[in-house]
């Protein structure tokens, strides 16, 4: 199987649309097994166990009825949950204490669920194939493990609205109205509204505020779309640029739709959580390091300093570093537009930090 890592990228783009908005961790977990099973070449099974004290549960799948129940430390499951870490199993018939459920199943990768240093539970795939699994899935299967985790991260929920905030479209202005919309207006909304229209939040978010304006949302977009696509910063850039904005701009909702994209570019929960309390950034790659320093200075210090500008122009160039401060400060308007008409996060969707 060729092209395993754009594989993996096109299923994590789908997996954090399939959750846009998903608060119930099981219906997510439901809806990730499927896309994994029907997305993926040569699987039997592929599902969910979580971890009740000593043992992981049966949790969503696809594929032949399995075992409900399986202790910490027993087969293939419970050894990556005892471990902490993925094992990849070349014969199953080969691993002590493999539990058989299909017969037909011949090697499997199971991936743990680890939230702040405890595992609560596994990822596990079974396929036909003898060694089916290499690096490139388990890579693949933990970035899109650290999505899901990212996304349904435990912590204080939000369960109300303001008064002044309409239900629908979570801020205080209401939803826009197709039919009140020109051609180029209902062409931008039909796009917002599309679940495969490349927007992480379609109308119940900055695009849906847009639409209100649509000569700005004509210009927005196309802006947008440059930044984040065209620029060429690469993934990993671009989203902790974005995550440094919404923290230091403190706008929970543009952090919440971007950091299931930012684990799926890559960037560790050691990194988003070093943006996130705004701890010390020693140790990290200088383009991590750089980005923090340049997006804390601008927005906290008001300032940039000589020897900061001088890394950054360094790393990334003239015309990439004029870009990357151009996204960091199209995210800030964006934080700006959402503080203004009070955008809220989804009803139970968790808080990114205290507030």
């Amino acid at each position: 199987m060729t092209g395993k890592p754009a594989l993996y990228r096109t299923l994590a783009e789908r997996l954090a649309a399939l959750l846009a908005g998903e608060t119930d961790p099981i219906a997510g977990a439901a809806n990730t097994a499927a896309l994994i099973y029907h997305g993926l070449p040569d699987l039997t099974w592929a599902g969910f166990y979580f971890r009740q004290g000593e043992e992981l549960v049966l949790g969503p799948f696809q594929g032949k009825p399995a075992v409900t129940r399986i202790a910490i430390g027993a087969g293939v499951c419970g050894t990556a949950a005892a471990r902490g870490a993925a094992v990849r199993v070349a014969e199953v018939d080969r691993f002590p204490g493999h539990i058989a459920c299909d017969p037909q199943a011949r090697s499997e990768l199971v991936v743990p669920l680890v939230e702040d240093g405890t595992v609560t539970g596994v990822l596990d795939l079974d396929s036909p194939l003898p060694a089916r699994f290499d690096a490139a899935d388990q890579e693949g299967c933990e970035r899109l493990v650290a999505l899901f985790l990212a996304h349904f991260r435990q912590a204080p929920a939000r369960t109300a609205y303001p008064a002044d905030v309409d239900p629908q479209s979570g801020c205080r202005l209401p939803l826009p109205r197709r039919e009140e919309l020109d051609e180029i207006g209902q062409r931008l909304y039909d796009r917002l509204a599309d679940p495969a229209g490349g927007t992480l939040r379609g109308l119940r978010g900055p695009g849906g505020i847009h639409l209100h304006s649509p000569g700005l949302s004509r210009h927005a977009g196309p802006l947008n779309h440059y930044l984040r696509h065209e620029a060429g910063l690469g993934e990993r850039v671009r989203e902790l640029a974005v995550l440094v904005t919404a923290r230091e701009c403190d706008s929970p909702f543009i952090w919440l739709a971007h950091e299931p994209a930012a684990a799926t570019a890559g960037l560790s929960r050691e990194i988003r959580d070093i943006v996130r309390y705004r701890r010390p950034a020693e140790g990290l790659a200088e383009a991590d390091a750089i980005v923090i320093a340049l997006g804390r200075e601008i927005f906290g210090n008001r300032r940039v300093a000589p020897a900061t500008y001088a890394r950054a122009l360094r790393q990334f160039g003239r015309r990439r570093l004029v870009d990357l401060v151009a996204l960091m400060g199209n995210y800030a308007a964006t934080a700006a537009l959402l503080a203004a008409f009070d955008m809220q996060p989804d009803p139970g969707q968790t808080l990114p930090w205290p507030h």
